[in-house]
């Protein structure tokens, strides 16, 4: 019945009970509409295997459960079945495979695995135990521990160590304890264990040395997995030959090097190897690449890994190769056909990237290096590509225009920090679910192409620094809803600020800095961090911070803050920024800024603002960095500024301000007389200019009086000029000798220059005509 919709059967379980012979009943996602938790009589106890895993079932484990004594198969998996597991769970006394993984349970009973002597399989990964829950397994009874040959009881957080319990199941054949807090060095008991096939204890609080003394032991083992630990994995002897063949090997963060490990080399069934962060400092032996026919998976990165890779690699069979932040150089090689995860970034890499086929290709990742060239028009065939990032290369050209037009799930594109040219390709609208388009610092030009309305998922999009030019779309305020980075700097946009922009839901930093935009700040920009602060943060970008697998996936973003540029990629959610700065922006600065209660940092500077500074900004309790430098604002500087606990950078200079500057609480920090400079009507620390309240007052009036003296200079100015002018006009009439000589005079010194530029050009002309 597996598979079956029953989200609508209401009485399925009452004609499952009439069934007395049944001995195998599967109900996997089938999503029924009710699970019962008791039932005054049960019929189906010939039950022998019984799953009901994977439907989403919230309540505890159903007490008729407890009455199928003679089951030896449960699968209660993928739900969220929560409470204590009950002591009646040593009712079922013939069971053998125990799978409980993946619900919500807080605990377990002191006897509920009493009297599981054939148990076999005890799964219990991520169930909600925390702390001492490892009690719970360390308590199995002695005849549960000698039988037991799988044991997963990953993802929970337990914490203690493995000495005096582990090593007693001596049947075990797979151990997951991975993803807890387990602490301690791994008893030898553990080692020995003499059909152990698998061991996973990776994500722990492990240490310890691991020598070769230790592995000799593992004559059985498969797979091993230690990452994330603090071990020492030294193997002393150069010529060591291990006992075993392994199928997986994970030691990322383990102290390994610094030579590459020569033992690696007879491993020929190995399928997957991780040395990521293991302090390898050598260059790759050549056996590497050709040691396994089976190996899919290989993983170095985070070492100092020199050198170049193989002239060709197209006969590799990789699945995943991770090769970034290394330190190999060279050009790239003829690449393997068959990869879904290439990661070449952070390394040397010089040359053209390779202009191959990957029909199979997912994540692309060549960033921090120095490639050079086009971008490859192949990349169109890797119709299933989700992330491309080939930011801070030295590549040129035009973004291929035929990108977007096969792939139909691309989520992130960053060719951030190149040098290539021409518009942005229309075809990028295709790409409904693209999250992250960041362009930032290329030589692009043209308006931004109307179908990107289309890419209605994008969380990012950074065209800064570019050459693009005409009037910001409005459809970016009405069609890219989840929008929280919104950076249009260094362009040459011109018009208004649609107000549709700053109403986006998600909105947390728009920077609109050094364009040409014009026209008054909308009213509505109060909207802006209080709507942002209520919806939170769009799932995908949570999941681009919490996905440990997507490392590096987020890129940068990099905003200039308090005269600084940072990279906020990582702390995106906890920051929110308004830079309107270098435009033409005039008229007042609304009071609706005072609504930005979430707002950290706010540059107006360099427009052509006018009015005051409004009181409100006190109400922006988060801000730090305010610039509201070179405009034409005049006024008080509000006192409300002193009450901003977190205000570290202030900008109020080249303005018309004037009185006394505030004091007390956080401004005292702000000592810096800059800060002010550009407003002689402005008084008291932390300029030179003292201040009393009549001295005030004769500033304001002396600023009026001087008004007036120079409006008087002006007026005197221009009648003299007029009477001296008529003057002039009469004598000339009442003088015929006088104008004879004047004209004669003018009509002269134009001869002289026309006869001087005309010799001028003659000697131009030849020196031009002898070179």
């Amino acid at each position: 019945m597996s598979f079956v919709n029953m989200s609508i059967a209401t009485d399925w379980f009452q004609a499952i009970n009439k069934l007395p012979s049944l001995t195998y009943l599967d109900i996997t996602y089938t999503n029924p509409s009710v699970i019962p938790i008791s039932l005054p009589h049960i019929n189906i106890t010939s039950l022998r295997v019984l799953k009901i895993a994977s439907n989403n079932i919230n309540s505890t484990i159903p007490r008729w459960i407890w009455n199928l004594t003679g089951i030896t198969y449960l699968d209660l998996s993928f739900n969220q079945f929560h409470g204590f597991i009950p002591s009646e769970l040593s009712f079922l006394k013939s069971l053998k495979v125990l799978l409980l993984r993946y619900n919500n349970f807080k605990g377990v009973s002191p006897k509920a695995f009493n009297n599981l002597c054939n148990l076999s399989t005890l799964d219990l990964n991520s169930v909600g135990f925390t702390g001492r829950g490892i009690r719970s397994v360390e308590r199995l009874s002695s005849c549960t521990q000698q039988n037991l040959q799988i044991l997963r009881f990953a993802d929970n957080k337990l914490r203690g160590n493995l000495s005096g319990w582990l090593e007693r199941m001596t049947s075990l054949t797979n151990i997951d304890l991975s993803g807890n807090s387990l602490n301690g060095t791994v008893p030898i008991g553990v080692w020995r264990l003499p059909n152990l096939t698998a061991l996973y204890l990776e994500s722990n609080f492990l240490e310890g040395v691991v020598t070769e003394i230790e592995l000799s032991y593992l004559k059985r083992i498969k797979w091993l997995s230690l990452s994330y630990n603090s071990l020492h994995v030294q193997v002393m002897s150069h010529d060591w030959t291990p006992p075993f063949q392994l199928k997986g090997l994970k030691l990322a963060s383990c102290n390994l090097g610094p030579k590459f490990p020569p033992w690696l080399q007879g491993q020929t069934q190995l399928g997957e190897i991780n040395l990521s962060k293991t302090k390898i400092v050598d260059t790759l032996p050549d056996w590497l690449w050709n040691m396994s026919s089976s190996l899919e998976v290989i993983d170095l990165s985070y070492n100092q890994i020199k050198g170049k890779l193989p002239l060709s690699l197209n006969r590799v069979m990789l699945r995943y190769l991770n090769l970034s932040s290394n330190q190999f150089e060279g050009p790239l090689p003829a690449l393997p056909q068959t990869p879904t995860v290439l990661d070449l970034s952070n390394n040397f890499f010089t040359g053209p990237i390779p202009n191959s086929t990957l029909s199979s290709l997912e994540y692309l990742l060549l960033s921090n290096n120095s490639f050079d060239g086009n971008v490859p028009v192949s990349l169109c065939e890797s119709t299933s590509l989700l992330v491309l990032d080939i930011s801070n290369n030295k590549l040129s050209g035009e973004i291929p225009p035929c990108l977007g037009m096969s792939q139909d799930q691309l989520l992130i594109l960053d060719t951030m920090n190149n040098n290539l040219s021409g518009q942005i390709p229309a075809s990028l609208g295709k790409q409904t679910g693209l999250s992250i388009l960041n362009l930032r610092n290329n030589s692009l030009s043209g308006e931004i192409p109307s179908s990107l309305q289309h890419c209605a998922e994008l969380i990012i999009l950074d065209l800064g620094y570019n050459n693009f030019s005409g009037t910001i779309p409005e459809w970016i305020g009405q069609s890219l809803s989840v929008l929280m980075v919104l950076s249009l700097r260094s362009n040459a946009f011109l018009g208004s600020i649609p107000s549709e922009i700053v109403r986006l839901g998600y909105l947390r930093i728009l920077d609109l800095s050094h364009n040409n935009l014009s026209g008054t700040i909308p009213r509505s920009i109060g909207k802006f961090s209080s709507t942002a602060s209520e919806k939170g943060i769009p799932e995908d970008y949570i999941r681009y911070l919490e996905d440990e697998s997507d490392e590096g996936l987020m890129g940068s973003l990099y905003f200039v803050v308090k005269g600084e540029t940072r990279d906020y990629a990582k702390l995106l959610y906890l920051f929110e920024s308004i830079d309107l700065s270098c435009n033409d922006l005039y008229g007042e600065i609304p009071d609706e800024i005072g609504d930005l209660q979430a707002l950290q940092n706010l540059n107006l500077s360099m427009n052509l603002l006018t009015g005051h500074i409004p009181d409100q900004i006190g109400m922006m309790h988060e801000l730090e960095s305010l610039d509201v430098a070179m405009n034409n604002l005049s006024g008080t500087i509000p006192q409300s500024l002193a009450t901003l606990n977190y205000l570290s950078h202030l900008n109020v200079s080249y303005n018309n301000l004037s009185g006394k500057i505030p004091s007390g609480y956080q401004l005292q920090t702000l000592d810096d007389p800059s800060i002010y400079i550009g407003n002689p009507y402005l008084c008291g620390p932390p300029t030179t200019q003292s201040c009393s309240s009549n001295e005030t007052t004769h500033v304001v009036g002396k600023k009026s009086h001087g008004r007036f003296e120079r409006l008087g200079l002006y007026i005197s100015v221009v009648l003299g000029f007029i009477i001296e002018f008529w003057i002039f006009c009469g004598v000339l009439l009442l003088s015929r000798s006088l104008r004879i000589s004047y004209f004669s005079a003018i009509d002269c010194t134009y001869d002289r220059l026309y006869v001087a530029v005309a010799l001028t050009l003659i000697r131009f002309r030849r020196r031009f005509g002898e070179v």
